[in-house]
């Protein structure tokens, strides 16, 4: 009985010692009963989990949830945002009706609805392509502390137009240059706001984060309070330095000099601006306040740059997945910027199994190849006089983005990756002869046509294990290992032995095309340097993806390995150091990835910074950050140049 008492009181305890955790404010929907495409309900949810995470990078924590029960994640929200919730049905409109009408206010991306529209008060209008959207421009009426440009690529947009006296226009798109279409990007409704496409994923993360917590500001000021207060806490840590005495013990150890006089004048900025913030706050001054905490964190990695130095002879590289830079169509700008940077090469997007970037005979040209011209040569041609060297990207096995003329060809070909059901997936099969022959004539023309310094290989791997083991898996399988059929084919691959014979068979498929992809390097452009994109668990790749790119490095069929060590744990990141530089040999191949604005990880310049400094120690050749975008050129990019890739 005492023990029984004991345990109720040590519970009791606990309950009211723990503190509660209470809803936030701020729920993110995304669209799944109000989507009916599968592919287009995962693109929802990905844009969903983006919009939570750069809203806790500015302070506030959104919790997200599909709109399957909009009236039970709506309740006790003072702001919902809405990915791509394409035409919801009449209880989510009512839903949403009786959230605005006891106080909430909706963030609507990218929706066709009507019914919709009417709740936030503005109408919409048709679907319009526009391939130049590259920025959005806000007016006077912004909402506080946000951008006058956001940049995002939005070739398609439902119109939204006005509705007097219920709402107005506060953004429109615009061009590379700024200047506007007259089309509508963001307008204010009484009953919230209203965006004609959603927020993607494709650079300025920061000022996205920013402005989607601003629009919740508007709505609920308590949420600038409690951003605020986020945003005072983390400014007193960068990096390793993880308090302000930290910081000050840091500087204070630096020779003395100019670096070191400009660190001592950055901490005395981001002290000041944490007392402003104090001051903001006591007063209930909250977007004064988080404006004056993101001052002093900026402050902070400004110091944390000065405190590094440079280590040269590295490679210091970017991918750049869009394919045409910073700047579309200006080169030269981006080039010019990236070797102010201190970077030495560039890894540019310039062609798949199934579209390029730059002009090719074997592979059709990609939109933005159509509009601004041969990416790769105008590259090549800007980074020249810069002095950083350029590699072709070639995504070789992802069959994404392919026409349904190109998707039933290669189907009809047996060139697709399908799964013991018969569902084919957007990927090619490197077991197939003409899969490899293919990719390997695409990478022999970008060598012999183009002047390049590498040539790169992404996606060269299997997209999982059980997805991949269909009819052309089993047929070839049994073909490569005596022709002897498997009865039960699909209990038998879960299982040992046969399950790691199919794996040890699946590496060796991606293997001879990445050999096959060396031999035609070798005989057409000896010397040009053959390197790939990784996945850093290693050896577990092997038998997920069939990726054995340390057996590469050993063969000599690539000169250098990028594992994607996306993660925003230093713990984690040396983990997968720790295997991948063990041996002294392997790690002059390595070039590590680090995931600034990854799906998976979201770094800060302090975080990017450590990342860097883990593959120094471990002896790597050298660092390449993903991706080339804004935030990289805005906030990773000018604290790297102070110190870490200082010229």
């Amino acid at each position: 009985m005492l023990k029984a008492i004991r345990a109720i009181l040590t519970a009791a305890a606990f309950f009211f010692a723990a503190p509660l955790l209470a809803k936030s404010q701020v729920v993110v929907l995304h669209g799944e009963e109000s989507l009916r495409d599968a592919g287009e309900r995962r693109f929802a949810k990905s844009l969903a989990n983006h919009a939570v995470r750069w809203m806790k990078d500015g302070g506030v924590a959104a919790d997200i949830a599909p709109d399957r029960d909009v009236p039970g994640a709506l309740a006790g929200r003072k702001v919902a945002v809405l990915v791509h919730c394409d035409e919801p049905t009449a209880r989510q409109i009512a839903a949403y009706k009786s959230f605005v009408a006891r106080g909430g206010r909706l963030v609507v991306t990218y929706s066709s609805s009507q019914a919709l529209a009417s709740v936030v008060g503005v109408r919409v209008g048709k679907y319009k392509r526009d391939a130049k959207r590259a920025m959005m421009v806000f007016g006077q009426s912004r909402p506080r502390n946000s951008a006058a440009q956001i940049r995002q690529s939005s070739p398609n947009i439902v119109e939204a137009f006005p509705v007097p006296g219920r709402s107005s226009v506060i953004a429109w798109w615009a061009d590379a240059a700024g200047k506007s279409d007259g089309d509508a990007a963001w307008l204010r409704g009484d009953g919230g706001y209203w965006m004609t496409h959603v927020l993607l994923a494709d650079g300025d993360a920061a000022q996205k984060g920013t402005l989607l917590l601003a629009l919740a500001g508007e709505v609920a000021p308590e949420i600038w309070r409690e951003a605020a207060r986020a945003r005072l806490s983390a400014s007193a840590s960068t990096g390793s330095w993880k308090t302000e005495a930290d910081a000050r013990a840091a500087v204070g150890r630096l020779p003395h000099g100019p670096k070191r006089s400009n660190a001592v004048g950055e901490l005395a900025d981001a002290e000041t601006a944490r007392g402003a913030a104090r001051s903001m706050l006591a007063a209930g001054r909250g977007a004064d306040a988080w404006f004056f905490a993101r001052e002093a964190g900026q402050h902070l990695d400004r110091a944390y740059g000065y405190a590094q130095s440079p280590r040269h002879g590295e490679i210091r590289a970017v991918w750049d997945h869009s394919g045409f830079g910073l700047y579309p169509g200006d080169w030269p700008r981006t080039c010019r910027e990236l070797a102010a940077a201190g970077i030495t090469d560039i890894f540019i997007n310039s062609a798949s199994a199934v579209s390029a970037n730059c002009f090719l005979k074997t592979v059709p040209k990609s939109a933005a190849c159509e509009r601004f011209g041969d990416q790769l040569a105008a590259c090549i041609a800007a980074a020249r006089p810069c002095g950083i060297r350029v590699h072709a990207w070639l995504c070789c096995l992802t069959a994404s983005g392919a026409s349904q003329a190109q998707r039933e060809r290669m189907g009809r070909d047996g060139w697709l990756v399908d799964n013991t059901a018969g569902g084919r997936q957007d990927w090619l099969d490197p077991s197939s002869a003409g899969v490899r022959s293919r990719i390997v004539s695409i990478a022999t023309e970008i060598m012999q046509k183009y002047k390049i310094d590498g040539l790169h290989l992404d996606y060269v791997r299997y997209q999982d294990y059980y997805g991949s083991l269909g009819y052309g898996a089993r047929t070839r399988f049994v073909r490569d290992n005596g022709g002897r059929e498997i009865a039960d084919w699909k209990s038998a691959t879960k299982r040992q032995p046969l399950m790691g014979r199919v794996m040890r068979w699946r590496a060796r498929q991606v293997t001879s095309l990445v050999a096959a992809v060396r031999t035609a390097q070798r005989r057409v452009a000896p010397g040009l340097e053959l390197s790939a994109a990784v996945l850093g668990k290693y050896p577990t790749c092997v038998e997920s993806v069939g990726q054995d790119w340390m057996a590469w490095l050993e063969s000599g069929y690539i000169d250098y390995a990028m594992p994607m060590n996306y993660t925003e744990s230093m713990e984690r990141y040396s983990e997968l150091l720790g295997t991948q530089l063990r041996k002294g040999s392997f790690a002059r191949k390595i070039v590590g990835g680090i995931g600034v604005t990854a799906s998976e990880s979201r770094l800060g310049a302090g975080q990017v910074i450590d990342q860097i400094q883990a593959l120094r120690r471990g002896g790597a050749a050298g660092f390449i950050l993903f991706d080339l975008d804004a935030t990289l050129s805005s906030e990773i990019l000018p604290i790297l140049s102070l110190g870490t890739t200082e010229r």
